[in-house]
């Protein structure tokens, strides 16, 4: 059989590899290829360092073929022989033909180790070339044969790489999933990414990209809305976690396959030995569901020329609840889908960095979607774990006060992650109704929102509130990120007309965001008198004053606007913790009232002080319980058409033009991080070229 591989042998010494490799052109027809696919790779794609160690220890070999494949037609012949193989797999999937059904996974993982090196090492039309070498002879017995020996459904591709990648796309449509098709099914999806990832060694985020290019606007955009379909139930249904060989598919009693076990055995030849736990670096265990979601996000998310329609991104936006029976005639075609298991599938992951970017897209894209998640009666299992995201990242770590039971398992949000749990709840508080319904909502056992004090039960709509304004406060003094700025005062400002029984400890915070901002605000005031009195201070570290100064501005008036928005409308009745709060603090507002950016707001407020300051000079002073009480009785008689009406608050999220920027880098770090194939992070130049625009 040639080239047999022992235990202690090395892949860069095996004779078929080498054979692949070298100066010699091997034929479509030749049975070398039955033996090199015949192998059992017993290798955990979630040791980050082993498949570096693998990549490197065949690049002697990779670096020949990519040189020689010019001359032999090696690689184009190996996508040939796989594309002979791909039309039997259907049939072979019907019959439990194991032994076919593992060497066509075999021959994928070969095609993307090499794919990959050549990715990184050439460019893209040099590449795609390597498929086509070989083809001009049978392009011309392709021309000399009648028209009418050819099938009336034959499909005409650009290349042969059209070709191959519409024969994956096919594979995850039509190749049912089962035991014995994971490893073809995991294959094709890393397969597709790996011819993708051109993106990656580019320096800038590239639109015209030819392998994006056959499947968005090709032969194989015809069956995005498929591919969509099938890639989005992947992630619903297939998420068990996936090492190869170990899927379900038992050793088979048969001497063939057992000879190829033998042959290519390569459990510890890469490493010489056993890998011990501590010298493996894991990624996160990856699924078929979660690779599949990888790439969907990165077909959605990548940017086609301006006036040009991403067809899988349309999908999105449009496919249907499989369970709803609409009366509209639908003019696209689309897809449906069961929103409820969709649902919950993002209630269980949307910790997770894709399952957020991808529960971000359809609430921002779908409007069906969002309006059935808006109706939910059980809001609070999507939107607490989108909360915990934005509370760790504004702790930067997992709460260390926390018992055990609370702590959390993840690691704390990337900033990206960070800005799309933001979204997520700005996009939601646009619904009045969702407004209304948070804050009839009690949830419990979230206490890491407040590790040092017991919260015991609280509203859906106090929690919200509780960790906005906390992030609000922290990035005042710390990060002063103007875009998390902004957009939580959005968030908080849409929810304000809607509070109801806030709790004690809301109300404080709301106060307390309220005073450290006049603090900060202050003080930045002071420091620019100094540095107008210093002619030698630098004219940037002034204008640095003024935008701090204004954006500070904003947000006390946008605090104050929420405040008053929280006691117009008949609000005040339900809020008598609050109205205790700013008696408690009413030295602190004295200062707005001679601001001309806060005079008009000072109306209400002021208002609201002098009369519950009135009613309460009877109580005891200190008893905090008979204060309350007089406050929540004389709010139920306050007369509300006292106070100055105001136009209602209400902030809309838009997406801006350059959010490509954003999502096309972001999603594929995601998929460099979580796809277990191997980037060779030394060449990527994507990350570092977009961080400095």
């Amino acid at each position: 059989m040639g080239g047999v591989i022992s235990q202690e042998s090395s892949l860069a010494e095996n004779g078929l590899l080498k054979r692949l490799a070298g100066k010699e052109s091997i034929v479509d027809n030749d049975p070398f290829w039955n033996q090199l696919f015949s192998f059992n790779l017993k290798i955990d794609d979630n040791d980050s360092r082993l498949a570096a160690h693998i990549e490197s220890s065949v690049a002697d070999l990779l670096q020949s073929l990519m040189h020689n494949t010019s001359t032999t037609g090696n690689v184009a012949s190996l996508i040939r022989v796989f594309l002979r193989r791909a039309e039997q797999l259907r049939e072979s999937e019907q019959y439990e033909n194991k032994i076919f059904l593992w060497q066509c996974a075999n021959s994928l993982i070969v095609l993307r180790y090499i794919c990959a090196f050549l990715t990184q090492r050439m460019s893209e039309a040099e590449f795609l070339k390597t498929f086509d070498k070989g083809e001009e002879k049978k392009a011309e017995s392709d021309d000399s044969s009648s028209d009418s020996e050819r099938g009336e459904e034959e499909v005409i591709y650009e290349s042969t790489a059209e070709q191959f990648l519409h024969s994956l796309i096919e594979i995850i449509i039509e190749l049912p999933v089962t035991d014995y098709t994971m490893d073809v099914q995991m294959e094709a999806v890393r397969c597709i990414i790996t011819l993708l990832s051109t993106q990656l060694y580019r320096d800038s985020i590239q639109t015209e990209a030819t392998v994006f290019g056959y499947l968005l606007k090709g032969v194989c955009s015809s069956r995005c809305i498929d591919l969509s379909r099938a890639l989005l139930h992947n992630y619903l249904h297939h998420n068990t976690e996936y090492r190869r060989g170990t899927t379900g598919q038992k050793q088979p009693e048969s001497i063939v396959f057992g000879l190829a076990a033998s042959m290519w055995s390569v459990m510890q030849l890469v490493t010489g030995g056993e890998e011990t736990e501590e010298e493996t670096e894991k990624r996160p265990p990856a699924s078929l569901g979660s690779l599949s979601a990888l790439l969907l996000l990165t077909l959605a998310c990548h940017p086609l020329p301006e006036g040009r329609l991403n067809p899988v991104k349309d999908a999105l936006q449009h496919f249907l609840n499989a369970q709803e029976v609409s009366s509209l005639n639908v003019a696209m075609r689309t897809f449906k889908m069961d929103y409820s298991v969709l649902y919950e599938r993002l209630c269980a992951t949307v910790r997770q960095e894709p399952p957020m970017l991808l529960l971000y897209l359809l609430l921002h894209r779908n409007s069906g979607f969002r309006n059935y998640v808006l109706s939910r009666i059980n809001l609070e299992n999507l939107v607490i774990p989108v909360v915990r995201c934005l509370f760790d990242s504004t702790k930067g770590m997992v709460p260390s006060g926390s018992s055990s039971s609370h702590s959390s398992p993840h690691p704390p949000p990337s900033q990206h992650h960070t800005y799309l749990s933001l979204i997520v709840i700005l996009i939601l508080s646009e619904d009045d109704f969702f407004c209304k319904l948070i804050h009839e909502t009690m949830v419990s056992g979230v206490e890491w929102a407040e590790p040092d004090r017991p919260l015991g039960e609280i509203s859906l709509g106090g929690l919200i509130s509780l960790v906005f304004i906390r992030a609000i406060h922290r990035n005042t003094l710390k990060t002063r990120d103007r875009y998390l700025h902004t957009n939580c005062l959005a968030a908080l400002a849409n929810m304000s007309s809607c509070f109801k029984n806030l709790a004690p400890i809301v109300c404080q915070r709301l106060i307390g965001l309220l005073e450290a901002m006049t603090k900060r605000h202050q003080k930045l005031v002071e420091h620019l008198r100094n540095a107008a009195e210093e002619t030698t201070k630098k004219e940037e570290e002034t204008v640095n004053y003024h935008e701090e100064i204004t954006v500070l501005e904003e947000g006390i008036r946008t605090a104050l606007e929420i405040v008053n928005a929280a006691m117009a409308g008949g609000c005040l009745r339900h809020n008598p913790n609050l109205i205790y709060t700013l008696l408690y603090h009413r030295s602190l507002f004295d200062s707005f009232s001679h601001h001309p950016m806060f005079q008009d707001l000072m109306v209400n407020i002021g208002l609201v002080i002098s009369h519950f300051s009135s009613k309460i000079l009877d109580e005891k002073s200190g008893d905090g319980s008979a204060v309350l009480a007089r406050i929540e009785k004389e709010a139920l008689i306050w007369p509300t058409d006292r106070l100055k009406k105001f136009p209602e608050l209400k902030f809309r999220y838009v997406e801006d033009d350059n959010t490509v920027d954003f999502f096309v880098p972001y999603i594929w770090r995601l998929v460099v991080e979580q796809s277990t194939v191997h980037f060779d992070p030394s060449r990527i130049r994507l990350f570092e070229a977009t961080r400095s625009h």
